[in-house]
């Protein structure tokens, strides 16, 4: 059963596909409509200032032509990269964490990565649902849930001996949260099918896990016997068969 989900980045391409499409089409139809005009008054003697604007109607066809597409797949691959990376379902042994990429800035020539975290215990969750009719992308989860916003370096953690989840950061276990009793994850997966199951089978696993007893530490220290006192007269340590109860 798979426990960790990335982020589904196909629609970026989608739309870089269709940005592609829905500029250089008309662009392309406008060049073409200037190169044919340019050959039809070059044959009949047209004024050379006419030629001259359709050419550079032309030109600045090409131009946002080019731009346009670098721009769109600069941004796409930027995109891309980041919610490959920072966008994620991680399915922990308590719990679960939801992680989002939130944008970034720079900071003193630094780059910050900030991002949206969502960390929903089992066993505060009370109910995982989809719509796969009308909604087959979206997973509602309805529960207690902490919500962090901060810059991604702060947020790393990680499972203790006791598999609780731990942030590198202390003071994030404690505070800096705000509490939610709701989720709705949309669209950053694809179909949320694979991610329902997923969850649904990891919580029943923690459901049917053994209460944890209490530590006693009797249960690890053996209890110490008195010795038996004992004479150096072998005659006083023989078994004794004297049966005289008066």
């Amino acid at each position: 059963m798979d426990f960790f989900f990335h982020a589904d980045t196909t629609k970026y391409r989608q739309r870089l596909k269709a940005t592609v499409i829905t500029v250089l089409v008309p662009l392309f139809g406008v060049c073409v409509f200037c190169a044919v005009n340019i050959l039809l008054n070059i044959s009949s003697g047209a004024p050379r200032n006419l030629i001259t604007l359709l050419a550079w109607v032309i030109v600045g066809c090409c131009a946002v032509g080019i731009i346009t597409v670098f721009a769109a797949a600069y941004f796409t691959n930027k995109l891309t990269a980041r919610h490959n990376r920072f966008t994620y379902v991680d399915i922990l042994p308590e719990g679960f964490v939801f992680s989002l990429y939130a944008g970034e800035y720079r900071r003193y020539s630094r780059q910050v990565i900030m991002r949206r975290l969502y960390f929903v215990p089992f066993e505060g969750l009370e109910d995982i649902s989809r719509d796969p009719k009308n909604s087959p992308c979206t997973l509602l989860v309805k529960g207690n849930i902490r919500y962090y916003l901060c810059e991604s370096s702060r947020l790393g953690y990680h499972v203790d001996e006791e598999n609780h989840l731990r942030f590198d950061s202390p003071e994030l276990n404690e505070r800096g949260f705000e509490k939610l009793n709701k989720l709705e994850i949309t669209g950053w997966f694809g179909s949320t099918k694979r991610l329902e199951k997923a969850l649904r089978y990891f919580l029943e696993e923690f459901r049917a896990k053994p209460e944890k007893k209490p530590f006693n530490i009797a249960d690890f220290i053996t209890k110490k016997t008195k010795k038996r006192p004992t004479t150096s007269n072998p005659l006083l340590e023989a078994p004794s068969y004297n049966r005289n109860w008066k």
